[in-house]
């Protein structure tokens, strides 16, 4: 073995490799830490371009349900303008048949009306009772006008001849015997 000296002259024991060994053990510790690392960058970059990706398909599906409800509602909106000018043209429509049916049932109570006046002076009937007789007769016409503007109820599903052969009071067979298959 070969001796060593310092600058001074004094003998010196060789360096040993055991203090090498820390030095390598923090390299490789490095080393490895450090491809961890990478590892984790490189999948949760991933895991954020998924959610990225996701994010951006439901922004896209919320802008199309947006813009769907936005056309439903303002189908919506017209459809409740188009049923309510319905409803007015009906009423607008029984209106003028009650006033056709009053026409033609005044021609014939003008005729009525007056051989009843004849006949009520000839009694002595006075000018206000047969206005009384005319505000009942309103009445009654203001009522069969109403009854015009009632909207027909719709009819309910055809029975089938299952549905037919049962009645009210069997509650439509309660019992598996009584139910038709």
């Amino acid at each position: 073995m070969a001796t060593y000296f310092d600058i001074y002259g004094n003998p010196t024991k060789p360096k040993s490799a055991s203090a090498m060994l820390p030095l390598v053990l923090l390299l490789l510790a490095s080393g490895a830490g450090n491809y961890w690392l990478w590892k984790e960058r490189v999948r949760t970059t991933g895991e954020v371009n998924a959610a990225n990706t996701k994010l951006v398909m439901a922004e896209a599906a919320h802008k199309e349900m947006t813009e769907k409800v936005e056309k439903l509602e303002a189908e919506r909106d017209a459809l409740a303008e188009a049923k309510e000018q319905a409803v007015k043209d009906a009423q607008a429509k029984a209106l003028e048949l009650a006033k056709l049916k009053e026409g033609e049932a005044g021609e014939e109570g003008k005729e009525a009306d007056s051989a009843d006046k004849a006949k009520g002076e000839a009694k002595g009937e006075t000018k206000g009772e047969t206005k009384g007789e005319t505000k009942g007769e309103a009445k009654a016409e203001t009522k069969t006008k109403a009854a015009a503007k009632e909207k027909p109820k719709p009819k309910g599903k055809k029975k089938t001849a299952a549905g037919a052969s049962r009645t009210k009071g069997d509650g439509g067979g309660s019992k598996p015997a009584e139910r038709e298959l």
